[in-house]
């Protein structure tokens, strides 16, 4: 397979000194759809010649040096620790059986302001709460400065009626 894929970037390769051969020769002027895709004849055959060749390719990009190989290595780990990080997510539900660890802070004109001591303190900006199936505003949620489990949120109402979902990223340590 690296046979061909080296012969197939060898015959582009071919083409475009061909058609740069030609130009000089015959002192033709290249044109903006001739020079583009002698462009693109030229990167396609330098990718399919690095591909190939099976090792590690060094680029140097406007300054950016960056080993190709290398930075495969350093990709999986991440893709590895954005897995274990999504595994993490809580979800903490409130309803008839567990209601007494809601609290009724206050009474407004819109509706009642709950509060709720999570299991685990949360990432900050991971929190999602759900009243039924309705997202409350996320703008609105105020923690607890002493104590990062303590969130206080806008509902409709203080009765475990459609009941509570949490959704968090908890801080670990």
């Amino acid at each position: 397979m690296n046979i061909a894929a080296l012969l197939i970037a060898f015959v582009l390769f071919a083409v475009v000194v061909a058609g740069a051969l030609r130009t000089v020769w015959f002192l033709k002027v290249l044109d903006d759809q001739t020079r583009n895709a002698y462009i693109v004849i030229a990167l396609a055959s330098a990718g399919i010649f690095a591909w190939a060749s099976g090792r590690p390719v060094d680029l140097d990009i406007a300054g950016l040096k960056v080993a190709v190989g290398e930075l495969r290595s350093q990709v999986d780990p991440v893709s590895k620790q954005m897995e274990a990080f999504y595994a993490i997510k809580k979800t903490e539900f409130f309803n008839r059986t567990n209601w007494e660890r809601v609290r009724l802070v206050t009474k407004t004109s819109e509706g009642v302001v709950l509060e709720v001591t999570l299991e685990q303190e949360p990432l900050p900006g991971s929190v999602q709460v759900y009243e039924g199936v309705l997202l409350m505003p996320e703008y609105k949620y105020m923690f607890d400065k002493s104590n990062g489990r303590i969130v206080s949120f806008p509902a409709n109402t203080d009765q475990p009626v459609v009941g509570l979902r949490i959704l968090y990223y908890p801080r670990v340590r």
